[in-house]
């Protein structure tokens, strides 16, 4: 009876083993170690590419716009101790409130979103968040798990369309919010920005989608939980609040720009 039940228990053990391995590999994405960060910039160029191919994702020309986020972004990424990339940010002409991060560093931000946030600090927490994504290689990471190696270096151009529609539209899974928020804070006041900005903006994000007071609201659908997400951006130990350098961009100018945002400056 004895050598029954430790057999037992042995059978169980190696089950509960079998389903932890389970477990993990499909909470945490595979690390893309077989894609080198060239291949990888590749990729996202061509990414890039496709989507401004679209009619629905015309870049931005207006030179008062794109100098006003090449400074945003050139803050925070002079913050960043160890780029992984060299980081290349896009305006795109588009309602949605968006931004999303392309294999690479390629970061594409609609003026949806910068119509939408209140001050330049407010999208400051977006591009960090991204900018997180990116620096965990979280995209790259998914298109792996989901796709395989060979689909997303195919090149086949019914291929590439739909991975960029995946990029544009699917979220990431909880623990990768998690850790871009997480990382955003730290990025954030390193660069002598509020880090507890992005949870302003998350908040006016929840409960606009709750009221229904605006539509296109993507970022909702490829970011969402923003209800934990609040909270732990909200618990971030703010080392000191006396070394916050606001952006000096007056976002009223960036808003009116925006009204011709097509227009050569």
């Amino acid at each position: 009876m004895h050598k029954i039940v430790k057999e037992l228990i042995i059978i169980l053990g190696i089950a509960v083993l079998i389903w932890l391995g389970i477990a993990y590999l499909d909470i945490f994405p595979r690390h893309p170690e077989l894609i080198s960060e060239e291949t990888e910039e590749e990729l996202g160029d061509k990414y890039l590419e496709a989507i401004l191919k679209n009619p629905q994702f015309t870049q931005c020309t207006n030179k008062f716009i794109i100098n006003s986020v090449d400074s945003i972004c050139n803050r925070l990424e002079s913050a960043i101790e160890d780029p992984v990339y060299n980081y290349n940010y896009v305006v795109i002409e588009n309602s949605m409130i968006n931004a999303f991060t392309l294999p690479g560093g390629n970061i594409v931000i609609t003026t949806g979103l910068l119509k939408y946030c209140q001050t330049a600090d407010e999208l400051a927490g977006i591009v960090a968040h991204e900018l997180g994504h990116a620096q965990e290689r979280h995209i790259i990471s998914r298109l792996v798990k989901e796709l395989g190696i060979e689909i997303i270096t195919s090149g086949d151009i019914f291929v590439l369309g739909e991975i960029t529609k995946t990029i544009t539209s699917s979220s990431f899974d909880r623990k990768q919010e998690e850790k871009a928020d997480e990382y955003a804070c730290k990025l954030l006041q390193k660069a002598k920005l509020e880090p507890r900005i992005l949870a302003r903006l998350f908040g006016r994000l929840k409960e606009d989608t709750q009221n229904n007071a605006l539509k296109n609201f993507e970022i909702v659908n490829s970011h969402p939980n923003f209800s934990s997400r609040i909270k732990n951006i909200l618990a971030f130990e703010v080392e000191d609040t006396n070394h916050v350098d606001t952006l000096k961009i007056n976002w009223d100018e960036v808003i009116t720009a925006l009204g011709n945002s097509n227009e050569e400056e």
